[in-house]
């Protein structure tokens, strides 16, 4: 059972929301109007918010944007209904912090659906990764979110694990997670080491991570982490395999583990939202891809260096 905030001025729309959440044994709460929203979610901490665009006195819009800045209600899941549904309006509702957006009229069963889907998803997000030991994806992309929201001067990066897909099928799961477990640890001590407390580790799940702290910092911790992958990959085989270097790679047969980081910039504080961000890394990552190595690829457009 969760408690639920809906948020409509159409008392029909409101009603017929809070029934059909009520029989699934929600408890909901509404409101009118967008005014104190804030203050009742800060009074009486709510699981989820279903939020109307159109409001009398502060848009959806910006009721999320708020949502998202506040250090205490930032993973607060949202869910958008609007009466708009064009594809621009769906994209804006969700670069201002939204999780899900519906249109109006609504399908009943795909909207209940939508709903458990965010609280499941929600509750997942407080656990970390059992395999790494990292928060997993959902707190991740709350953490990003967060800092995108408050105008941090961040830096974030996507780390990749190459080559891991053919390293599991040669040495099975064991192998796989120990791997991905090997350059978990690598992440996470180089940036305790670096900039502790301040930098942010994530596992976004198989061979992928995210990290985020300052720029100066992460250009001198990407080079790093390269460095002690490279120093102990040795000691890595040798626990799967047997071999420091086995003769397949030596031969050229067999492709190495390599690591490969996209750095993205928030450090000019200019309106960007955790959308743009996954958007920009994907274009670095199918660059470097194409580049067929690993290594260090960093957009500096946004960058103050």
């Amino acid at each position: 059972m969760a408690k639920i905030l809906i948020v409509d001025d159409d008392p029909t729309t409101s009603q017929v929301v809070s029934e059909h959440l009520g029989r699934n044994n929600h408890t909901c709460t509404i409101q009118r109007s967008g005014k104190q929203v804030i203050d009742t979610l800060r009074s009486d901490r709510h699981d989820l918010v279903v939020l109307d665009v159109m409001l009398p006195h502060i848009s959806g819009f910006e009721i999320c944007r708020r949502v998202r800045r506040d250090p205490e209600l930032y993973t607060t899941p949202i869910l958008i209904m609007s009466a708009m549904s064009n594809e621009e309006e769906v994209i804006h509702g969700l670069s201002q912090g939204a999780d899900d957006f519906v249109s109006k009229p609504f399908d009943i069963p795909n909207f209940l659906q939508r709903i458990e889907s965010l609280l499941r998803s929600s509750s997942a997000g407080t656990a970390m990764d059992e395999l790494t030991s990292l928060p997993s994806a959902e707190p991740t992309k709350r953490e990003l979110q967060r800092r995108v929201s408050t105008k941090e001067a961040f830096c974030v990066a996507h780390c990749e694990l190459l080559n891991l897909r053919e390293f599991g099928r040669k040495y099975g799961n064991e192998g796989r997670n120990k791997a991905v477990r090997h350059l978990g640890r690598a992440l996470d001590q180089c940036a305790q080491e670096l900039i502790k407390d301040v930098a942010y580790v994530g596992h976004m799940g198989g061979g992928h991570f995210m990290i985020m702290m300052p720029g100066k910092h992460m250009r001198a911790y990407c080079p790093w982490v390269r460095k002690v992958w490279s120093a102990h990959i040795g000691k890595l085989y040798v626990s799967v395999t047997g071999n420091e270097k086995p003769v397949d790679i030596a031969s050229g047969k067999e492709k190495q583990l390599d690591v490969l980081f996209c750095v993205a910039s928030c450090e000019n504080k200019d309106v960007v939202s955790p959308q743009n961000l996954f958007e920009l890394l994907s274009r670095l990552r199918t660059m470097a891809i194409n580049s067929k190595q690993g290594g260090v690829f960093m957009d500096r457009r946004g960058s103050t260096a």
